[in-house]
Formats: C-alpha cells, sequence, structure tokens
C-alpha cells in the first residue's frame, strides 16, 4: 500500500492532469497521484474483474494539453487496492489506487522523465 516509509526516492504531485495507460490492452487508465524516478502512484476507475495483478507491464506516461509524452515505460505493479475514497459509480465499477515502481529506463526514458519532474511537479509529498 502507499507507504511513505517503504519509498526510497521523493514522490512529487504533478501541476496538471497527468494519466498512464497499460498496455498494450490499455485495460487500466487513471490519473497520476505523485510521481519519483522510482515510480508512482495513479487513481483509476476499474471493472470489479479487471483489478487482477499483473507481474510485469508496459505503460504510457502522458499529459493531454501540451504534448508530453514518455512511451513504453517497463514498470512492474507493486500494489492494486480499492481507494478508501468512497465515490459513486456504475454497479460493478470501483475507485481504485495503484503503485507501479519503473524497472530498466533507456536514457531518453530517462531524460523525460527528470524533465516532467523537473517542470512539471509542484510539492513534494
Amino acid at each position: 500500500m502507499r507507504d511513505a516509509e517503504r519509498r526510497e526516492k521523493e514522490r512529487f504531485r504533478p501541476k496538471k492532469r497527468t494519466f498512464v495507460v497499460f498496455k498494450p490492452q490499455f485495460l487500466k487508465l487513471g490519473k497520476v497521484l505523485d510521481i519519483s524516478v522510482g515510480g508512482l502512484c495513479f487513481q483509476y476507475l476499474a471493472k470489479e474483474d479487471q483489478t487482477g495483478d499483473e507481474p510485469a507491464i508496459e505503460a504510457d506516461i502522458f499529459m493531454s494539453d501540451n504534448g508530453y509524452y514518455l512511451p513504453d515505460v517497463a514498470c512492474k505493479l507493486v500494489w492494486d487496492t480499492e481507494a478508501k475514497e468512497k465515490m459513486t459509480f456504475p454497479i460493478g465499477f470501483q475507485n481504485r489506487l495503484c503503485g507501479l515502481q519503473f524497472l530498466k529506463l533507456t536514457k531518453e526514458q530517462q531524460g523525460k522523465l527528470e524533465h516532467y519532474l523537473q517542470v512539471h511537479t509542484a510539492g513534494k509529498v
């Protein structure tokens, strides 16, 4: 779960809406809540039958309003749980939180991630 003491890297909040999507099926799409050089946490809406544990995934991170796009990021799913914040959704859906750990990033991906952290985030979590 979201345990700040377990985190090795400082996490930052995005200034603007940033999204992450699992590839290649695009079954999980969510809003990034915090991010670091080591991983991120995001919130998403899921059908109750789509909440499985994928051991390793590939994800894209993007912002819709400025063209920022970080594709093909290898990730490990660290945790995926129902959010405590209750919201009204259609029957069969639930609000979930998910934590990802970035695996081996290319130099280009590292550069794009560092640029994002410097320009598009504010305030440590």
